[in-house]
């Protein structure tokens, strides 16, 4: 399970678990929970296997291209991603904004790509990337 929280975790608590439940050659079933707080919401669909490669893939070999891109949809579009830089004259390091939601189609029967339920969670690169690696790990 690829787990990634949230910066001030320890206050917040707010992370994101993501499952990998089954995988064939095509298609992939996938867990995601959302936690925030006491609240905790979890969702359970079906993705393109593909999909979960390119995740993979543009976060550890494109980062650039993923910034400057905004949203990436899956094929679905079951669910979302973006990464955007977060500019803070408080931390010296490099921040990320890192948001995942599940797209209101996959529960409404017609797309409707960028609503839905998501989280935030803001982090430094090199953990989303360890976060894009355990997803890899799941797959392989």
């Amino acid at each position: 399970m690829a787990i990634i929280k949230d910066r001030s975790f320890s206050a917040s608590k707010t992370s994101m678990e993501f499952k990998i439940v089954e995988t064939d050659a095509v298609s992939s079933t996938i867990n995601i929970h959302f936690y925030c707080g006491n609240h905790h919401l979890d969702y359970t669909f079906f993705v393109l296997r593909s999909d979960l490669m390119m995740l993979h893939t543009l976060i550890l070999r494109n980062w650039d291209e993923l910034l400057e891109a905004g949203v990436w949809d899956s094929t679905d579009p079951s669910f979302s991603l973006s990464i955007s830089a977060n500019k803070s004259e408080l931390i010296e390091e490099q921040i990320y904004q890192f948001q995942c939601w599940i797209d209101a189609g996959e529960y409404m029967s017609s797309r409707s790509t960028r609503s839905g339920i998501g989280i935030t969670i803001y982090q430094d690169r090199k953990t989303i990337e360890e976060f894009a690696f355990q997803i890899k790990h799941e797959l392989d």
